[in-house]
């Protein structure tokens, strides 16, 4: 496998498994944002001391008291019951300011009956027993709004008292902690989507890369010289050009030369 196959395809195992990190985390903190929702500074308790910790100087939006019950109205008298028999007396609180807390003076801090804000149009907080003034936010843990405290307040020690078990939370800080948690869920769900796309692309191109490219590594043979490290090399043939003979001189044959006759007069001779 080519070097820069291994690359890609590294890449893409590191985003997705990054990627499952991240989305985990914010599954994690979606599901925090219900934890943070039932956290209580006082749980089930007729006395107690919260620290109120005003960051930026400008006032707090306060605290929130809830009881075990139910919303009803038994004796008619126009009120609901759980806040008829509930009464938290202030002992200690912080100043207040009126940076954006409107009126905050008013109640300067102290404790005051209200179930939902303005439930009739005119800015009215009570306990009236009006079927659009209930909170039922948390009824699965039987427990219902009657009241809030320390409205506009500044850094500084809160201590209270109550005739009946209460249930006491602090707004801003669990406001401030849902919207961590809010975004935590939405950058680590969103993020870990993203990451875990670009490790299956990167994966994808990968494999592409592992089935078209060649692997550029190339088999050597390696040749094993003889013990004499001397390289034999094959015997050769040679052909040699061919010699031609002249052709051979024959003798001619010897020419017998003969001589014409001569006639001479016969001899005489005589008996």
């Amino acid at each position: 496998m080519r070097t820069e196959t291994k690359v890609v395809l590294i890449f893409g195992v590191v985003f997705f498994l990054l990627g499952i990190g991240a989305f985990a985390l914010g599954v994690g903190s979606a599901e925090d944002i219900e934890d943070e929702l039932k956290k209580y500074e006082i749980k089930g308790e007729n006395t107690g001391a919260i620290e109120i910790d005003d960051s930026d100087g400008l006032g707090e939006a306060g605290l929130t008291f809830w009881v075990k019950g139910v919303y009803e109205d038994t004796d008619m008298n126009g009120y609901w019951d759980v806040c008829d028999n509930t009464e938290v007396t202030v002992t200690a609180k912080p100043s207040v300011t009126e940076a954006w807390a409107e009126n905050a003076s008013i109640s300067n801090g102290d404790f005051y009956y209200e179930v939902i804000h303005d439930h009739d149009g005119n800015e009215t907080s009570d306990c009236s027993a009006n079927e659009r003034n209930k909170n039922n936010e948390r009824q699965d843990q039987g427990l219902v709004k009657i009241g809030r405290a320390c409205y506009g307040c500044t850094s500084g020690t809160f201590e209270f008292e109550s005739n009946q078990n209460v249930w006491v939370t602090y707004d801003d800080k669990i406001g401030e902690e849902v919207v961590e948690d809010i975004l935590g869920a939405i950058a680590g769900t969103v993020g870990g989507s993203g990451l875990m796309c670009c490790g299956v692309l990167f994966l994808i191109i990968g494999g592409i890369l592992a089935l078209t490219l060649k692997d550029n590594d190339q088999q050597q043979v390696i040749y094993m010289p003889p013990n004499n490290n001397m390289m034999v090399n094959p015997s050769v043939t040679q052909m040699t050009s061919p010699q031609f003979e002249e052709p051979k001189k024959y003798d001619m044959p010897q020419t017998t030369q003969m001589t014409q006759p001569t006639y001479n007069q016969p001899p005489k001779g005589g008996l």
